[in-house]
Order: structure tokens, then sequence, then C-alpha cells
């Protein structure tokens, strides 16, 4: 019986470890989540500050905008997510605590048991002549094993007792150590979504001004598809040239690219601080809904006065001016990364650069005050996603 109930408590305690070490990951992954978005939401606000200073509503400021209300929308579905795991770890707690007390009624009734066995057994279980009454040496050995097993047995189920009380304390002090969590980000999210309803608003004001410069605004668009065409144009052309070159020097450069390709999804920010304001791919206008524009790498909003740092080791393939700012184009053997929008440039063609290694003032416009850097990935001649590449 007493097997039987110790390893029923042994899987309840088994049960309750490993739910509460796959909760305890979850939750720690998505607390990382939260400071990540709160940071990036952080970041966004402040870039707002700058760019509002100019009375003129701009299309950068809608976009950081739209960007903020996508980072406060995540952190509200990721608070969501600690919620449901919260709260059903207090539910399991609350089973658990039900069983370890059932299983703590059971040991206090069998140790009442064992101590009525032992009082009535006490002339002979504190007496010699138990022992010495023994027929033959091997009856005596045995009386003796059993006196000393009955003690032990008697320690044993004192010692579950007690652990049981400590494991049903640790229990209950988790349950409302939760259960306040809950309600503090209950209180959180809820805060969240005033602002996120605050933000869409004024996304929403921003957004009706701006469409009053319809006119503007499309000439904008036309202007900047020949800009982002002449562009891309120029840089399949260097990278065409640059494949051409290193022909006779591949094993060098299919190790470097094993290196480089070896730290997809770990390589550090092109910038200090930033948020990507406009994705790889197909983007809406913020304005203009049959309008979607297709950008080759990802935008970084960034704090006036930031650099373009080298994501990985390299060598600067060529440095050239777009007429009103400059690009740089780092090689990573058969890769490539590239960063436009920039005002002063600190290196040139041919020079070694280090991972962080500072390659450029990142321009900020004159008009919206806002400072972006445009940051691309190349591997050989296809263009990919810079976001998969960075942490």
């Amino acid at each position: 019986m007493t097997k039987k109930i110790t390893y029923q408590l042994l899987c309840v305690l088994m049960f309750f470890s490993i739910n509460m070490i796959c909760n305890a990951q979850s939750v720690s992954e998505l607390e990382k989540k939260v400071n990540k978005l709160q940071g990036e939401i952080k970041t966004s606000q402040n870039l707002l500050k700058q760019t509002s200073k100019n009375k003129e509503t701009t299309l950068k400021e809608v976009e950081l905008l739209q960007t903020q209300i996508k980072k406060r929308d995540d952190l509200i579905k990721t608070y969501e997510k600690q919620l449901s795991i919260l709260n059903k770890e207090t539910k399991a707690y609350k089973n658990d605590i039900n069983n370890l007390q059932n299983e703590l009624e059971k040991n206090r009734q069998e140790y009442a048991d064992l101590l009525v066995i032992s009082y009535r057994n006490r002339n002979n279980l504190n007496n010699l002549l138990f022992i010495f009454s023994s027929q033959d040496f091997n009856q005596a050995i045995r009386r003796m094993r059993y006196i000393q097993q009955f003690q032990d047995l008697l320690k044993h189920k004192m010692e579950e007792i007690d652990n049981t009380k400590v494991d049903i304390k640790k229990r209950i002090d988790k349950n409302e150590e939760d259960k306040k969590r809950i309600e503090n980000l209950n209180n959180t999210q809820k805060k969240e979504r005033d602002a996120l309803n605050k933000d869409k608003k004024a996304l929403n004001d921003k957004v009706a001004k701006l469409k009053k410069q319809e006119k503007t605004i499309k000439k904008d668009i036309a202007q900047k598809e020949k800009e982002t065409k002449d562009l891309q144009a120029k840089i399949k052309k260097i990278i065409e040239e640059e494949v051409s070159k290193r022909r006779a020097n591949a094993a060098v450069d299919t190790k470097l690219s094993a290196n480089f390709e070896s730290n997809k999804g770990k390589l550090p920010w092109p910038v200090e601080t930033g948020v990507v304001t406009k994705k790889y791919g197909n983007n809406p206008h913020p304005t203009q809904s049959k309008v979607v524009v297709f950008n080759n790498g990802i935008d970084i909003s960034t704090e006036q006065g930031s650099n373009a740092l080298c994501v990985f080791d390299g060598q600067v393939s060529t440095v050239f001016n777009t007429g009103l700012t400059n690009v740089v184009m780092v090689r990573h053997g058969l890769y490539f990364t590239l960063y436009a929008n920039l005002d002063k440039v600190f290196v040139k063609a041919g020079d070694k650069v280090k991972t962080g290694e500072k390659l450029g003032l990142v321009h900020t416009g004159a008009t919206d005050n806002v400072t972006t850097l445009h940051f691309e990935v190349w591997n050989d001649k296809n263009n990919t996603n810079p976001e998969t590449w960075l942490k």
C-alpha cells in the first residue's frame, strides 16, 4: 500500500515538474519577445517625436505609425499568449494542490495506523524479551529486522508527510505569484489597447491629410520608382562585374560564403537602434490603395546621426553616389550586403572591413526629418530577404 501511494505521489510530482518546465520555457520565450517589441515601440515613439517637429504630415511619419501599430498589435497578442499559459498553469496548480492534499491525508491516516500498531505492541517492541524469547537464532534476527523495518517505515512515512507539506506550500506560493502576474498583465494589456486605439486614430487623421496631397504624392511615387529602378540596375551591373572578377578565386569565395551563410539569422543589425518601416517584397502604399511598391531590401528608420554598420567581415566591393546620397556594397564571398542612403562614407573600394565597423553616416531627410537606412542582401545574383539574416 505504501509503495502504491509513493508511486502515485511520484507521478503527480513528475507531471507537475514536466508541465512547469515546459511552461517556464514558453513564458521565458514570450518574455523575450515582449522585451523586444517594447524596445521597438519605444524606438518608433522616439522617431515619431522627431518627425512630428515638422508642421506638415509626411509619408515617413505615416509609415512609422503603421509600424508602431503593428508592433503594439503583436505585443497585445503576446500578452494574450502569456495570459493563456498562466491561466492554464494556475488551473494545473489547483489540481496539483488538491491531489497533494489528498495524498497528505492518506499519509497521515497511514501514519496514525502505524502508531496504533506501535502502541499495541509497545511491550514487545520496547522490550528485549521479544527478541530473547525467540526459538532460535534465525528467528531472533528476523524479529530484530522487523523492529528496524517498522521504525524505518514510521520515519519514512513522517518524511513523506513533511515533504508533501513543503510541496503544497510551494504550489500555493507559485499560484499566488501567478495570480498577481495575471492581474498585472491584464492591466498592461488594457493600457496597450488604449495606446493602440490612440495610434490608429492618429494614423487615420494623418492619412486623411495626406490624401489631400494626392497629386504631389503620385508625382513623388513616380520619381521614387524611377530612382529605385536606376539603383537596382546599377547594383545588378556591379554584381555581374564582381562575379566575373572572382571566378579565378572560387576557393576563397566558397570559404567566405560558407562563413557568411552559417550565420544566417545571427547577423547583427546594420544600425545601433531602429525599426523596419518598409519590409522586403511588396509594400502597399500608405495612402494610395491601388499602388504597391516592391522593395529589394528593407528600410530601417533610425535616430539622427546614426551610422551604417557592417554586418559581417568582408571587403568593400564598391562605393558610388546616386545623385543625392551614397551606397556602399560589401562582398562576403558569394554574398553581398548593400547599405544605401548614406551621407558621409568612411570606407573605399578594396578596404577590408570587420563586423560592426562604421561604413557611413545615414542620411536624414531635410523635409521629413527622418533618418532611414536601406539595406539589402544578395546571394550571388539573387536578391534575398534581409530580415531572415538578422538576429
